[in-house]
């Protein structure tokens, strides 16, 4: 059935003035009493005023409800207008609200959905509350809903724009657009498999004291199943921020008595308003530094804030009176953003200066992508970020920590501060529950990460990450002066472990690109040794030497695209003790004895073992193969010195006796000199193998 808002006995004007939430909600209520139904709200502007009181919390709930089963609004496009009217500072709404009456059972409202219409409200809203809030529902769909704030962020109220909530399930949310709120524009909160699709939110910035960066174009916490595809946030302080947060319902504390058994215990929660239900709990784990998920949990409320819970069958786990719990705990998994933007997401605010507390500080800030955790101890995982273009973001394209098993690929992350910045989180004397070394397993593919101000790759004790193929690149020489940053907050937290870095391109950073040419290594480790990767592995090509600048896990391989020389780690994870394999090309024309050819420079304090091939032709077919061998150390900084003799290995071959090759040690090089023949040119290639070994 329709029901059309402005037929009788409903009435509605729709003309701006007249206030029509009484009409609508009979219309809807209709819709509820025929047990389900089109509510068909016609192009205008219908003004709302303050409505159904929230009986649980007693805060003001909506202006208008949608409490039955099947019951769908439908505007007639973006010109349908639902109009937020404050009449006083009391009267703040949700303007549109699903969700069934309160009781002690599971939210599960059924097959319902709006589209096509628009809802506007300026400094509305109850906090944390939004323009469309949907809670427990299932098999849902929004459609093309436009939710317009302030246009430029929201002050006097902390609101969302359209939110999910109270595990709702199996929806859709496509064609939106959220402007001008001062929280999230769109908000999925203890949602599963929901899809939202070809979604625009911006501008969505608080202007209220202490919330800066509550602004958001899109968050997602507590959810699982859920896909973002094609769609854009710009002009937020975040533009997808992807969180871990406690229980739905907050935390409490196991009682001593009764005494915890493997079937139930009683919990006293924190929150003075009671749980609804209880499906599932979190419980502290000290061994793995984490909040643990457990499923199939019930609850039954026995007084004031504290419940019974009874434990799945079969439990083996026993908990420990005074363990923190948490209600209806659950971390973000399975979650995909697919295609879409992340730009320009900047905030403007001051802070006391830490320098003089008299004066402000102004801070620029704004990232594309936040992934992290409200909640110490609680870890998202199973997480897709694929071609998503994250740009002009003051802070980072991507900030991710505090996740397990991730994937980033087909990504442009270009004038950002950083292009990807993958980090623990938490402090190590934390008053409770440290979120500390839980970033782990992160695949980052495909990328294009350039032109960001300061760094292309940030890294801080992050565990089995690989990043591969994958151009970390600049196009100008003022931009991105480090290609790979690893570090650690201090000797106390780990170090990253088990890194792998392969098949990465670096253009930009050789001199051809420009006078300035700061770094002599593509992987910049910020305090030397006490920051350096020791175990995964490279494979890496770069313009200059990796001996005395790279540091690198054992294993290693490393192309000098200057020269063509390659480089293997045998072992160790220092800066030294690469084996070099060296080619070195030379041609000339004469008699006399050629200038010394460089081979290697050797290090200090190095013992070299340096295996020399030297193959030549001219233009009248005669060649020459010379084999040989040299040891040389260096130590003190003083002069390198030849260990031993020169040795031969096996017969030179020449077609002409006035050819010949020396190899010794001079000034700290070892080198090479060519006698060529009479009247000819001559081309030489000189191969060497190098073996150091430095203390």
């Amino acid at each position: 059935m329709i029901f059309n808002v402005k037929n009788a006995p409903y009435n509605a004007v729709g003309d701006g003035t007249a206030l029509d939430r009484q009409a609508i909600q009979s219309a809807i209520d209709a819709a509820e009493a025929a047990g389900g139904g089109v509510v068909y709200i016609p192009k205008g502007t219908y003004k709302l005023d303050g409505g159904q009181e929230d009986g649980l919390q007693g805060r003001p709930k909506g202006g208008l409800m949608v409490e039955g089963d099947g019951v769908i609004l439908e505007g007639e496009g973006r010109e349908t207008v639902l109009k937020y009217y404050n009449d006083s500072p009391a009267s703040l709404i949700i303007p549109l609200h699903f969700t069934k009456p309160p009781s002690a059972d599971k939210p599960d409202l059924k097959n319902v959905g709006v589209r096509d219409l628009t809802i506007e409200f300026v400094n509305a809203g109850p906090a944390s509350r939004g323009g469309l809030i949907m809670t427990g529902c299932v098999d849902f769909f929004c459609e093309r809903i436009t939710v317009r704030g302030n246009g430029t962020g929201m002050s006097g109220s902390t609101t969302n724009g359209i939110t999910i909530n109270t595990f709702s399930s199996d929806g859709i949310i496509s064609g939106c657009v959220v402007e001008g709120v001062s929280k999230p524009g769109i908000y999925l909160s203890a949602a599963a498999r929901v899809t939202v699709v070809g979604c625009m939110s911006k501008n969505n910035l608080c202007t209220a004291p202490g919330t800066p960066k509550a602004g958001a174009g899109f968050q997602i916490a507590q959810v699982e199943a859920v896909s973002l595809i094609d769609c854009y946030a710009t002009g937020s302080a975040v533009g997808f921020n992807i969180v871990c947060m406690g229980g739905e319902y907050g935390s409490g504390i196991i009682d001593a008595s009764p005494a915890p058994s493997l079937t139930s215990f009683n919990v006293t929660l924190d929150d003075t308003a009671s749980a609804l239900f209880m499906e599932r709990i979190g419980i502290w784990n000290p061994a793995t530094k984490r909040i643990e998920e457990l499923r199939g949990t019930s609850g039954t409320l026995v007084s004031g804030t504290t419940w019974t819970v009874t434990l799945p069958a079969g439990n083996t786990q026993l908990f420990a009176a005074g363990a923190t719990i948490f209600v209806n705990y659950l971390p973000f998994k399975n979650v995909r953003i697919i295609g879409g933007s992340a730009k320009d997401n900047v905030v403007v605010y001051q802070i006391p200066d830490p320098q003089n507390p008299n004066t402000l500080k102004t801070i620029v800030a704004g990232v594309g992508v936040n992934v992290s955790s409200f909640q110490p101890g609680a870890v998202g995982r199973d997480l897709v970020i694929s071609g998503l273009v994250c740009e002009g973001n003051p802070d980072a394209g991507i900030i991710m920590s505090v996740v397990e098993d991730a994937i980033v690929e087909g990504c442009i992350l270009r004038n950002n501060r950083v292009g990807i910045q993958l980090s623990d989180v938490g402090e190590l004397d934390a008053d409770d529950l440290p979120a500390i070394e839980q970033t782990k397993r992160i695949l980052v593919s495909g990328c294009e990460i350039y032109d960001n101000k300061n760094v292309g790759v940030y890294l801080r004790s992050v565990e089995d990450v690989t990043v591969q193929g994958t151009r970390i690149y600049r196009t100008k020489d003022t931009v991105q002066k480090k290609p790979i940053v690893i570090e650690r907050v201090d000797e106390n937290r780990r170090k990253t472990t088990d890194l792998k870095l392969r098949d990465l391109d670096f253009s930009g950073y050789d001199a051809r690109m420009g006078d300035d040419f700061p770094i002599s290594a593509p992987v910049i480790h910020t305090n030397g040794d006490s920051d350096a990767v020791e175990d995964g592995l490279y494979d890496l090509a770069f313009f200059n030497s990796p001996e005395g600048n790279l540091y690198a896990p054992p294993g290693s391989r490393y192309l000098d695209r200057a020269t063509g020389n390659v480089y293997r780690k045998v072992h160790g994870w220092k800066k030294n003790n690469w084996m070099a394999s060296l080619v070195t090309h030379y041609r000339f024309e004469g008699t006399t004895t050629s200038a010394p050819v460089t081979l290697y420079p050797l290090p200090d304090n190095s013992v070299v073992h340096a295996s020399v091939v030297a193959v030549a032709r001219n233009d009248n077919g005669e060649c020459a193969v010379y084999r040989r061998a040299l040891g040389a150390k260096r130590q003190s900084s003083a002069l390198a010195v030849a260990v031993g003799a020169v040795q031969t290995i096996g017969t030179d071959g020449t077609n002409n006796p006035g050819w010949g090759f020396t190899l010794n040690v001079q000034d700290n090089f070892i080198r090479a000199s060519i006698v060529g023949g009479i009247g000819a040119h001559i081309d030489w290639l000189i191969r060497t193998e190098i073996d150091v070994y430095t203390v």
